[in-house]
């Protein structure tokens, strides 16, 4: 009672009415307050719990997806890093440039003097005229008399003797002439076809002579020449094959060299005497001349890299005169392709190669003419992947590509030592080859890649960024690259690669056209991929040559770091 009125007292005093609330309802209201405080607190902490779950879940995620990131990036690296290994080392160790100058002025016979120079040019000049002088008349005749005519025949033969007596610059050329049948008629590569086998060589009296020079007296105690070329009424030995450069002989070793033991099979290459003045002057008119034609306003040919064309082919050509380079050459093409079992080159002997001279293992087989004639259609295919794939892998990832791949120049066989004895080409002849150095390589990739991928716009631009010089004016330059893109979608059904031909008629009449100079390499290299097309078609009509170009090329780009 004394509560009830304590608590009444209270109530009156603040002036609030109403019933006097009991204990026990009172005990009541306590316990419900609690119970939804306490129901408040579980409340938040669940809320605090979700929120710390969904905290961990993200970051669990966040590291997840950075872990993700960094593989791929460690994958891509470790891609990039394959690629780089790949990149041909001379590129940090050889200046291609000064390299070719003083190699071509160590080689050079034309003279110190300008007279000597001049002299030795129209000398030169009066000759060619004179072995050329006689088609001035079998020509008129055989056009009168008719294809199969006595005198076409005697026009024909005579013209071949003459580019073989013309030397070696002619020759090459005659034999690069040869491999475009879009350039001349089926006629002329026809007959001239017979200099990719074989050419007039010199007598075995002025062989030993270059041997005694090169390799001492004594060479017969190292080399036994083959009994089967032996001619006992002349005391002489038969080549085996001649080429522009110089003439084969096969041999053994009568002692072992190096890792090879007495009674290996070696071929023997002599160069032709006095090679060396012909090329050299040759080039030196062709320098000249080119250099003239250039400066006529009105031919528009300064766009063509004519010169610059000359230049690089003799920059090319005179190295194949020493040996030794070749020797050097055949060393890097049999590292390039020691992982290959389908790819072989001819191995030089250590100690037997001198300027004039080169002794390298022998290689049996076939010629690969005997295949384009008559041959099994799985072979066939297979030779032209391998050669193509071989070119591409030359052109794209090596940078050091053989320059004189006529079908004269590959020798097919089975690989022995390989599981299931595959077909193997055996590239030989190793002293042409184009090289080109980093930043040219890095050129023509980005404007090869360009054509592939059918962007003519990029690829008229790059052609125009990289040229050495360029006169043409803004609107020449849209234009052009406007007529290289209608190319590409006009040839929608082809790729680039596999009509190098057509393309490059194109792009050397919109150069002239709009006086875009093009790069030399990307001339040569379009070359001698039309080269190498050209022979896998005649292997193989069928061939897709972008599905083993397009590989290449996306190395290529990853080995210059370029985004794909």
């Amino acid at each position: 009672m004394l509560s009830a009125g304590i608590l009444s007292g209270a109530t009156l005093r603040a002036g609030i009415a109403h019933p006097a609330i009991p204990l026990k309802a009172a005990g009541a209201v306590n316990r419900l307050s609690k119970q939804i405080r306490h129901r408040h607190i579980q409340a938040a902490t669940r809320e605090q719990q979700q929120a710390t779950n969904v905290a961990r879940l993200y970051a669990r995620r966040i590291i997840e997806l950075a872990s993700a990131a960094a593989a791929t990036k460690l994958a891509t690296t470790k891609l990039e890093s394959s690629v780089a290994v790949q990149t041909p080392k001379e590129w940090k160790t050889e200046n291609l440039e000064e390299n070719r100058r003083l190699f071509g002025e160590s080689i050079s016979s034309l003279g110190e003097t300008k007279l000597e120079r001049v002299w030795a040019a129209g000398s030169r000049i009066c000759s060619l005229a004179l072995l050329a002088s006689p088609l001035a008349v079998l020509v008129p005749l055989a056009y009168i008399s008719g294809d199969e005519s006595r005198a076409a025949h005697y026009a024909w033969e005579y013209a071949i003797f003459a580019v073989e007596k013309a030397g070696p610059t002619f020759i090459k050329l005659t034999q690069w002439a040869t491999t475009r049948n879009d350039l001349f008629s089926q006629t002329f590569v026809s007959k001239f076809a017979r200099l990719q086998d074989e050419t007039r060589g010199h007598t075995w009296k002025e062989s030993t002579q270059i041997l005694e020079e090169s390799l001492g007296k004594g060479f017969e105690d190292i080399l036994e020449f083959d009994e089967n070329h032996y001619q006992s009424r002349s005391n002489s030995v038969d080549p085996i094959g001649s080429g522009c450069i110089a003439q084969v002989y096969k041999a053994k070793l009568k002692k072992a060299m190096s890792m090879y033991p007495a009674g290996t099979d070696v071929a023997v290459k002599v160069t032709h005497p006095h090679i060396v003045d012909k090329v050299c002057v040759d080039f030196y008119i062709m320098n000249k001349l080119t250099s003239l034609l250039e400066k006529i306003p009105r031919l528009s040919l300064d766009y063509l890299s004519m010169k610059d064309s000359v230049d690089q082919f003799r920059d090319i050509m005179l190295p194949q005169l020493d040996l030794r380079v070749e020797a050097r050459n055949l060393t890097r093409f049999r590292r390039d392709f020691a992982d290959a079992t389908q790819v072989s080159f001819p191995a030089p002997i250590p100690g037997l190669t001198t300027m004039n001279v080169l002794v390298e293992s022998f290689v049996s087989g076939k010629p690969i003419l005997d295949f384009m004639k008559k041959a099994k259609r799985e072979e066939n295919e297979e030779l032209a992947t391998i050669g193509l794939s071989t070119v591409m892998k030359m052109i794209f990832l090596h940078d050091f590509v053989h320059a004189d791949l006529h079908p004269g120049n590959i020798i097919v066989d089975r690989n022995e030592t390989a599981r299931g004895k595959p077909l193997r080409m055996n590239m030989i002849d190793c002293g042409l080859v184009v090289e080109m150095g980093e930043k040219e390589h890095e050129n023509l990739v980005k404007i090869l890649g360009a054509f592939i991928k059918r962007d003519g716009m990029l690829a008229g631009q790059l052609m125009v960024d990289t040229a050495r010089k360029c006169q043409a004016t803004a609107m020449d330059v849209e234009l052009f690259c406007k007529g290289i893109q209608k190319i590409c979608d006009d040839d929608e059904d082809q790729n680039f690669l596999e009509s190098v031909g057509d393309y490059l008629s194109d792009i050397c009449y919109l150069a002239c056209l709009h006086k875009v100079k093009l790069e030399a390499s990307f001339i040569n290299a379009a070359l001698a991929c039309e080269i190498m097309e050209g022979l896998a078609s005649s292997l193989y009509p069928d061939m897709a040559v972008q599905k083993i170009a397009l590989p290449m090329v996306a190395k290529a780009e990853l080995m210059h770091r370029f985004k794909l």
